[in-house]
């Protein structure tokens, strides 16, 4: 691995990092801003797992969907007899379920952040324009990724140094995919089918999350301008992709 792609690792994993710092802005939050995180991390795990996971696993593999569907299914699995069985009591039960949130959206986003830095050195052994298009392409959710599940550890378990640490450990995870990928490609064992496989997985994960854990406390809270925040990043992916759509059409219909 060359000079310029450490960099180019050091800076997506930064990245995440800083968007973890974001909540440190405030000394404290509010209930009301503390759900309109979790309003906003709804949002931007489901933008993230159905525009751009998704489709790009399915790029890979067409059986990928059945992958999707699993990812949920362990995570439920999980919320509901694992983390479930060592509690008691309903106090308890809700702290278990806070922290099975966690652990799921932090699993998810590990896995996610992994094959980021994975996807970032791989594309470079192909070419180099190619790799700083997807550099760019990570980039540009890297600090979104950093503020996601810092503002859902914030919003569970309400400590501010718990929550840098996740985004904290999401950019080791991006640095320590970036060195997987340079054995892999090196020994020729990486494969688009083990990609498909780990990026439907992540997605399922993602989609039961914002589901199941984050929505449902923000319709609980009945506040509109709480709900407000979960369209902020898919009102900019729809408008992009009707602008993309119609200039696609333009120019095959021209």
């Amino acid at each position: 691995m060359s000079g310029e792609i450490v960099v180019f690792v050091l800076l997506a994993a930064i990245a995440n990092i800083l968007g973890g710092f974001i909540i440190l802005i405030k000394k404290s939050w509010s209930r009301r801003s503390l759900n309109s995180l979790m309003a906003l991390s709804a949002g931007l795990l489901f933008s993230i797992a159905v525009v751009d996971l998704i489709p790009e696993a399915l790029e890979l593999q067409e059986s990928s969907p059945i992958f999707v569907i699993i990812g949920v299914v362990v995570i439920f699995f999980f919320q509901q007899f694992i983390a479930s069985h060592f509690h008691f009591g309903e106090e308890t039960h809700k702290h278990a379920q806070k922290n099975s949130t966690v652990i799921g959206a932090l699993s998810g986003m590990l896995i996610h952040t992994f094959f980021d830095g994975l996807s970032i050195v791989a594309s470079f052994e192909v070419d180099f324009r190619l790799g700083i298009t997807v550099l760019f392409a990570v980039l540009l959710h890297k600090i979104p990724d950093g503020l996601t599940i810092s503002s859902i550890v914030l919003a569970s378990l309400e400590n501010k140094k718990k929550a840098v640490g996740a985004a904290i450990l999401l950019g080791v995870s991006t640095i320590l995919g970036a060195i997987t990928a340079v054995f892999l490609t090196g020994g020729f064992l990486l494969n688009e089918s083990m990609i498909a496989i780990a990026i439907s997985f992540t997605a399922g994960i993602f989609l039961y999350v914002a589901g199941t854990d984050l929505l449902p406390v923000v319709n609980a809270a009945e506040d509109r301008l709480v709900a407000s925040f979960f369209f902020n990043r898919n009102i900019t992916v729809f408008c992009n992709t009707v602008v993309i759509y119609r200039v696609g059409t333009y120019y095959a219909l021209g």
